[in-house]
């Protein structure tokens, strides 16, 4: 309505767009509501500071002693579970804090374990690929938002494509990585200049590294051992159904919903799973059928 008058400065023309017909009673009522969001938003990161502390690393590559902002046992609460097994929790995202990034060298890696676990190749490789070329970390504050949550992540990834780790350790970080950008889509607030732009921009990340993850496993589930990356087969067998659902491969996500449902060694609660997920592609197909019909109509 009012986007004409943007190139004269006026930044806040969807606002005046809404407050067109808003009475009184109305705008007081959304300023109220206004404050209570904006309250509970400094209580939120006010629990995360809190949920945080320092805990010491020595870098395997340059020897460097330093502390990583680390998830106090504890401090968690999971609210719910996507279909790709994201969780999703109150107050704030632990995942955000799960990568280990030397600030001296910036070799990074998932987990204390993938960090400090190096053959003597692997250090070479990542002295010569990473910390030779490494200029430093942007400023980090006592909390991540999720694009330096992001930008830690690629930092591991990048090691681990270095260090050659395993496919399916490279596709979990691409996993979750996915995740990252849908929570950041979900933490944006509708307010926020160019909202649609950058939601578009989140799910298309998201999108992408879905399918970054859909091929790392299925490269995965052909070399390696279960369990795979903590899952067993089953387990794995699930996720790979719906990341080949969310990524337009419907064929092969009733292929593997099948296995998780026939095998004697899939547990209740993930056949109830597999089963919701079994309903929502039919869900799907027909909502995409009916809206190629409304077009042929």
């Amino acid at each position: 309505m009012f986007k004409e008058l943007e190139p004269m400065g006026l930044k806040n023309a969807d606002v005046a767009e809404r407050s067109l017909f808003v009475t009184g009673k109305e705008r007081v009522e959304k300023q109220n509501e206004q404050e209570i969001k904006e309250k509970l938003e400094k209580e939120a990161q006010e629990y995360e500071k809190d949920s945080l502390f320092d805990k010491k690393y020595e870098c395997p590559i340059c020897d460097n002693h330093f502390t990583e902002r680390t998830v106090r046992t504890g401090k968690t609460r999971l609210l719910s579970t996507d279909t790709d097994l994201r969780h999703k929790y109150k107050a704030f995202d632990p995942i955000k804090y799960d990568i280990i990034v030397c600030p001296r060298c910036g070799y990074a890696a998932m987990g204390k374990r993938s960090f400090e676990g190096l053959s003597s190749l692997q250090r070479k490789m990542l002295k010569e690929q990473v910390q030779a070329n490494f200029k430093g970390l942007p400023p980090m504050g006592e909390t991540f938002t999720y694009d330096q949550a992001i930008l830690r992540y690629k930092l591991a990834l990048y090691s681990s494509i270095v260090k050659r780790s395993k496919a399916s350790e490279r596709a979990y970080m691409c996993l979750k990585i996915a995740w990252l950008f849908r929570s950041k889509g979900e933490d944006m607030k509708p307010t926020e200049e160019k909202y649609e732009e950058k939601q578009l921009k989140c799910k298309a990340e998201e999108k992408s590294y879905l399918e970054k993850a859909y091929k790392g496993f299925d490269t995965a589930v052909q070399s390696e051992m279960f369990p795979i990356c903590g899952m067993d087969e089953m387990t794995f067998n699930y996720l790979y159904a719906d990341l080949s659902r969310r990524t337009g491969n419907i064929d092969m996500a009733k292929k593997m919903l099948g296995t998780v449902l026939v095998s004697r060694s899939t547990t209740s609660t993930l056949k109830d799973k597999a089963r919701a997920l079994k309903e929502l592609i039919r869900e799907e197909e027909e909502r995409k059928e009916q809206l190629q019909n409304k077009k042929l109509g």
